[in-house]
Order: C-alpha cells, then sequence, then structure tokens
C-alpha cells in the first residue's frame, strides 16, 4: 500500500512525569502515584528506533508486593485510550444527558486501583508512541516485533518501578488478544521460538477481550460464529433490551443449541440436503436472527457476509459493526469508525496536561498507517515448532500453573463472534478449570454499556483477587 509522505510539527524529546493524587474508591480514600514516561528502543550504536510510552498509576502506601495490570487495546493501530477512559482509567470522559460522550473527565469510582495498579501501554506509533526510524518499520510492525518490544517495556517498567516481585496481569483488546499470547511467549522460557530471552517472568491471569486470535479468518463458519450476536441483536431491535431475562436468556441459548446441531449437520451433508430439510432450518433461521427465510434459503443457509445482516436485519437501517445496537438509517452515511473523536480531545486537551506531560508530540488514539505497513506472518526458528497464538497461550498456562484466563465478548460485537471464542476455547488445550468464558451486554468493547461495564469490572475484581 502507497503511504502518503508525513506530516509533522513534532521534535522527538522523551518525557517522564510524575504525580499525585486521592481518590475514593471502594469505600476508601486510595492515594496513588501516576507516572507517564516514554521506553527508548535503541540500535547497538545507540541509535533511537522506536519509543513505548506508558501511562501508570501506582497506590501509594500499601505493603506488600501489589498487583499489577498492563493494558493495550487492539488495531494493532489503536491506542489504549478507549481501555482508559470508558473503563479503566481512574478519570472517564464525562457523558452527556444521553449518555454521549462529551468533551470533560470525571472520577471513575469503578476503578480497579485500590485492587491493583493499572499500566497503559501503547505499542510503536499509536499514542505517544513514536517509530522514530522509518527505515525500522518491518521491525516493530509485525506479530513477534510488536509483541517483543511491549513484552520488554513491561520487563523495562518492572526494572525501572522496582517492582519484579509484584503478580503480573495482562489484558488485550481486539488485536490485543493476539499481542497478549505473543507477549506471553516472549515473556516465557521456550528455547525453540520466539524472543530466544528465555526471560521466564511469571504471569498470573491473561484477560481477551473480543478475541482475535484467528489466524485462517473465521475457526467456526460464520453464521455459526455469529449466531450469539445476531439472536442478541434481533432481540434488541424487538424491544427486549435486558438479556439478563429469563426469556432473552432462553433464546441466545436455543439460538446457539440449533446452530451448533441442527445447522452444523445440515452443513455437514451439503448438497445431499434436501429441499423440506432446508425449508425447515431457513425459518428457524429467520426466527433467530430477523433475516427473512428467502434469503437463507438463496444463500444455502448460510450469511454471505456480515455486512448482509448489519444491512438487512433490521429493515431502512445498517447497524453497526462494533455495536449492533447502533444503527443508521438508510440514506445516511455510514462510517464504521464514527464521525466524530472525543477520546484524542480528551487525551489532549485534558488527561495528559493534568498528569503534568508535556510534549510537542500529539496522543494518537489511532493510526491506520500502522495496520497498513503490519505484516500477520509469525516468526519461527524451525517450521516444525511454529506455534499458533493460542498454542502460545496454553504453552504459558502449562509453564505457569497459577494463571488464569478469562475470554470477555460482547453480545452486539459483529466484529470479533462471541461464537468464535466460544469455540476457541474449547478447542485449544486449555486448562479449562483456570478459564472462564463470559458474554456481556456490549459491544467490541464489552463495558460499551453500563451493565455490561458494571459485570465485567465484577469479573476482573474476582480474577485479580484471586489468590
Amino acid at each position: 500500500m502507497h503511504l502518503p509522505e508525513p506530516f509533522s510539527c513534532e521534535r522527538f524529546e522523551p518525557v517522564r512525569s510524575e504525580t499525585f493524587f486521592n481518590m475514593q474508591l471502594q469505600g476508601q480514600t486510595v492515594p496513588f502515584c501516576c507516572v507517564c514516561e516514554d521506553t527508548v528502543f535503541r540500535a547497538p550504536d545507540g541509535h533511537p528506533e522506536a519509543s513505548i510510552f506508558t501511562i501508570s498509576y501506582e497506590r501509594i502506601g500499601q505493603e506488600g508486593p501489589r498487583p499489577v495490570l498492563f493494558l493495550w487495546n487492539g488495531g494493532p493501530g489503536s491506542a489504549t485510550s478507549t481501555l482508559h477512559l470508558e473503563c479503566f482509567g481512574p478519570w472517564g470522559i464525562r457523558r452527556g444527558s444521553q449518555g454521549e460522550s462529551v468533551y470533560g473527565l470525571e472520577e471513575n469510582a469503578d476503578c480497579l486501583l485500590d485492587l491493583c495498579d493499572l499500566v497503559f501501554v501503547d505499542p510503536v506509533g499509536v499514542g505517544l508512541s513514536r517509530l522514530l526510524d522509518p527505515e525500522k518499520a518491518s521491525k516493530y510492525y509485525c506479530v513477534d516485533g510488536d509483541a517483543r518490544s511491549v513484552a520488554f517495556t513491561i520487563v523495562e517498567w518492572l526494572r525501572r518501578h522496582g517492582r519484579f516481585d509484584s503478580p503480573v496481569h495482562i489484558l488485550g483488546e481486539s488485536y490485543g488478544t493476539v499481542r497478549a499470547c505473543r507477549v506471553l511467549a516472549e515473556l516465557g522460557r521456550s528455547p525453540y521460538s520466539e524472543s530466544r530471552m528465555v526471560l521466564g517472568i511469571p504471569v498470573r491471569s491473561v484477560t481477551l477481550i473480543g478475541l482475535a486470535t484467528s489466524e485462517n479468518g473465521s475457526d467456526l463458519e460464520p453464521t455459526i460464529a455469529l449466531m450469539p450476536a445476531m439472536a442478541a441483536t434481533k432481540l434488541y431491535h424487538e424491544g427486549l433490551k435486558d438479556l439478563s431475562s429469563t426469556h432473552a436468556r432462553t433464546v441466545l441459548r436455543d439460538a446457539w443449541q440449533f446452530a451448533s446441531t441442527k445447522l452444523l449437520n445440515a452443513y455437514f451433508q451439503g448438497d445431499e440436503l434436501d429441499a423440506q430439510t432446508i425449508a425447515d432450518l431457513s425459518v428457524l433461521l429467520a426466527a433467530y436472527t430477523g433475516l427473512f427465510q428467502d434469503y437463507w434459503i438463496t444463500h444455502h443457509l448460510k450469511l454471505d457476509s456480515v455486512q448482509d445482516f448489519m444491512t438487512q436485519a433490521k429493515p431502512g437501517y445498517t447497524l453497526d459493526l462494533y455495536d449492533s445496537r447502533l444503527a443508521v438509517p438508510d440514506g445516511t452515511p455510514y462510517n464504521p469508525i464514527g464521525n466524530s473523536n472525543v477520546p484524542i480531545l480528551v487525551m489532549n486537551g485534558l488527561l495528559l496536561p493534568m498528569l503534568g506531560v508535556q510534549t510537542e508530540r500529539l496522543y494518537y488514539t489511532g493510526n491506520i498507517n500502522v495496520n497498513a505497513q503490519f505484516h500477520y506472518a509469525t516468526e519461527a526458528l524451525d517450521e516444525r515448532v511454529k506455534r499458533s497464538h493460542l498454542d502460545c497461550l496454553r504453552d504459558s498456562m502449562t509453564a505457569n500453573p497459577d494463571m488464569r484466563v478469562l475470554f470477555a465478548s460482547g453480545l452486539f460485537d459483529l466484529c470479533t463472534y462471541a461464537g468464535n471464542t466460544r469455540y476457541a476455547a474449547s478447542h485449544a488445550g486449555l486448562a479449562r478449570d483456570r478459564c472462564t468464558v463470559r458474554e456481556y451486554p456490549g459491544g467490541h468493547g464489552v463495558y460499551s454499556s453500563p451493565e455490561g461495564r458494571r459485570a465485567f469490572l465484577e469479573d476482573m475484581r474476582a480474577l485479580l483477587s484471586d489468590p
């Protein structure tokens, strides 16, 4: 892909700021320090190649080693601003009268800082992190190089902050779930692949939001993988917005049971399926998804594309890819990433100044140039031991017998499918007694609704409190 010449008013100078605050969390006053800093990666001759910027919040005055949670988003060219301002940070974006994001900050009473310290990691090219030597793009904009730089940022953070005795937890969203699995490999002690630095840094838990580890497209036939989201979306737009109700739970359970048995068996039969069975199954598909029966007959009981569901499930509207509760009327241009970007205004105009960050750099909430240059193939010193993303997770769980994993999906997410997560979690050879699979009434960010955010953070507290 041809990339335009970059325009920049920046001059890179490493920054470090330290500020102190108090906040009421879980009925107690929590004093904490915020440190914002660059980690600069250098060539053997000392030449700077790239930088990773972190924002960390550490509670003050509590004895004993505290857990520390390292968080990153996906993209791969997406910053942590959404995680920071909509779920985990001490301050979140202010909400207007209709729940919309407005320019402003408000304290986040649900912040986990009473329980663990937080480190927001923006990989090279996003946030305030930078690729300083354009000739090194291929080194950092690839699966293994990206994970390696994040893993060494974690190690460098532990060294700088004197925290090698702290339990380490990691969290990734969307492509960040791939990054998380590969970071586990980089932090581990495999003598066969990855960085070969055999670090052996133990990790206590991994949270994977919106699993994106499929390396050959969908793990399942997309109609099956999307069934939980399609059924939940139909219920919502029919007026049943409480997915915790008995009726909603029954419909969602029956839809998955149908998809994973009768529909799967029909796919296995292929062209031998008779017309009456096709008609009967198309009636059920229409009932669970909202797409007309004729669509399913014409398309041989398979969803041709997620765009078909987005444009046909609610006649007269286009559903949003990242949160299917949202719908744009036909005739209105649909922009999947939205037409406004309040987080970039809040990060640069409010949060970073409050945290004492003084820099000529602009905090980028996203950088599609990273995606355009990114190389998705993985390295292997020996093809016989080349590991998939979930192999890395499985092997790390084996090496860390106390590690727990939380798979988190949004039921209204049409981008990363809850059905895929269900399938992947049960087919990757993971220690199932240490895995939790949860689905929330949210979109691509499971915390995008108050009830989803509440339930998700309750599960996070349970995960982080597990001895």
